[in-house]
């Protein structure tokens, strides 16, 4: 379920390679020029996809020193992915507007989820063991989320397999994600403390079944419809917070005690809920910062784990060394290029092999804006139409509103009529060009000629060589037409001044 993170090796590397640049520009400490920026070394690129080697910018010419920043910090963060980096936000409305319909509570009752964790466990080929005590062989609890009706099914066992899907850590995420930005500072004395809710996977330890007992009855105090052992233990004390409870109920693998803590969850959600409280503070935080990270990176990895984690393997054929190169960004990334962009509710982003489909729902969630996807191989392109019907009902079941329209379109990015007629309203481009051929580079080229002033493009090759020469000869190139109108900014092109580093301007 964390895709977002990288192996431990490649940290390591990561790490040596920062310390050796710090090294080096540790005589000269100064303010970072212009022509000072540095091509991210090669052991950053992560799934094929995941640092920009070259950003090219078509754009006014009077470029502010904010923007020069902004470049600069996206070229260091290829050094490293897991760098701190300030999240980019858009302040907006992200409460759906009510829908005064009688029969929306059905619709709503039978829309939520799409595919809930349940559904998930019980369709898995890997086997799901028992996690805690003290319960049947199949407990399942049901979760209340912040929209009206809105309420999904978690079975509490745990994969064998320690690098699978934890339908209890994915739980106890979605309950820190709730108290942590649904709940108002004066409410949250009803959850108690964040820091005392601990949410790591416990994926590949079940639960030793000689320490089971054998008898069993039924909970009927609980709203669950898991059942008890007999003799089992007792409820959580009064003193005891429920974010408290719910760790230590996970610690001691205590089944009863789990499941008493999501009923008193699920009651004090259900009362903020019913009085407005959640939708009154949401809204608040919309208006005064937009979808926090945290949330859109919760609801983001939920949909990732029901419909791409299962069929990953699907996504590792593809042939070599040609177009057809697959691999995703990861969202530190494209915070960065959102911020570069300016991207906001009026913007259109446009992603030229857009994969499964990831890059779109951050921008549309993240930012408010369009977002349109367009992906040549098979299998990445149904799994990004499956992301984006579940991305939609979950965006509704945690009561929040992304951009007004977000399509991934299975065609041919060089020939399709969509994505011609999108590209001349489009704000940033986002084009994973590493392993395209040269005359695929070209045919990008001439697409992007009719791309609107301001437009910028984020390429991770740059569409005009470094040793690019205007002459007689190749001033009718697509290189050159390209140089012509715009403006052309990339690291690699710039490498020749790295002595320069330090230096004012």
């Amino acid at each position: 379920m964390r895709h977002n993170a990288l192996p431990e090796a490649l940290q390591k590397r990561i790490a040596s390679d920062r310390q050796a640049a710090a090294a080096a520009q540790s005589p000269k400490p100064g303010k970072v020029t212009k022509k000072a920026r540095m091509q991210p070394s090669t052991s950053s690129r992560v799934r094929d996809r995941a640092v920009p080697a070259a950003v090219t910018r078509i754009e006014d010419e009077d470029e502010d020193d904010a923007d020069d920043a902004a470049l600069d910090r996206l070229a260091r963060s290829g050094s490293s992915l897991q760098v701190t980096m300030d999240e980019y936000h858009v302040p907006r409305v992200i409460v759906p507007e009510p829908i005064y319909d009688p029969l929306a509570a059905d619709l709503r009752a039978k829309a939520w989820p799409c595919i809930s964790s349940r559904m998930l466990v019980e369709s898995a080929s890997i086997p799901y063991l028992p996690f805690f005590d003290g319960l049947e062989d199949h407990p399942v609890v049901t979760l209340e989320y912040p929209a009206p009706d809105a309420k999904e099914e978690f079975v509490l066992l745990v994969p064998k397999m320690a690098d699978e899907y934890d339908p209890i850590s994915d739980l106890l995420h979605a309950v820190r994600a709730m108290v942590s930005n649904y709940v108002p500072d004066n409410q949250k004395a009803r959850f108690g403390s964040l820091e005392s809710l601990e949410t790591a996977s416990n994926a590949g330890a079940p639960l030793d079944k000689a320490q089971r007992p054998a008898a069993r009855v039924d909970m009927s105090r609980s709203s669950s419809t898991s059942t008890l052992h007999e003799g089992s233990a007792s409820p959580a004390p009064p003193e005891d917070s429920i974010l408290r409870s719910f760790t230590k109920a996970r610690n001691r693998r205590n089944g009863p005690l789990f499941v008493q803590t999501v009923d008193r969850f699920n009651a004090q959600i259900r009362a903020l809920k019913k009085d407005g409280t959640l939708t009154s503070h949401l809204r608040q935080v919309g208006e005064n910062h937009g979808v926090p990270e945290d949330l859109w990176r919760t609801i983001q990895e939920q949909v990732y784990a029901r419909v791409a984690a299962p069929h990953v393997d699907s996504l590792k054929h593809y042939e070599a060394f040609s177009d057809s190169v697959y691999g995703e960004m990861l969202p530190p990334f494209l915070n960065e290029v959102e911020r570069i962009a300016h991207l906001g509710t009026s913007s259109v982003f446009v992603d030229l092999g857009s994969g499964i489909g990831n890059c779109l729902l951050q921008a549309s969630l993240q930012t408010g804006c369009e977002a349109y996807g367009c992906e040549y191989m098979p299998a990445p392109s149904s799994i990004a139409s499956k992301q984006l019907v579940e991305a939609s009902h979950r965006w509704r079941m945690w009561h929040l509103k992304a951009g007004p329209r977000v399509e991934a379109w299975d065609d041919d990015f060089t020939e399709s009529t969509r994505v011609r007629d999108v590209l001349r309203r489009a704000d940033a481009i986002l084009v994973n060009n590493y392993a395209f051929r040269p005359q695929t580079n070209d045919v990008l080229s001439l697409l992007f000629l009719d791309l609107k002033e301001g437009a910028k493009i984020f390429s991770l090759r740059p569409f005009v060589a470094p040793d690019f020469r205007l002459t007689e000869r190749t001033l009718s190139s697509p290189q050159a037409i390209l140089l012509d109108r715009s403006m052309v900014r990339s690291f690699t092109q710039e490498r020749e001044a790295q002595s320069e580093v330090g230096t004012a301007e």
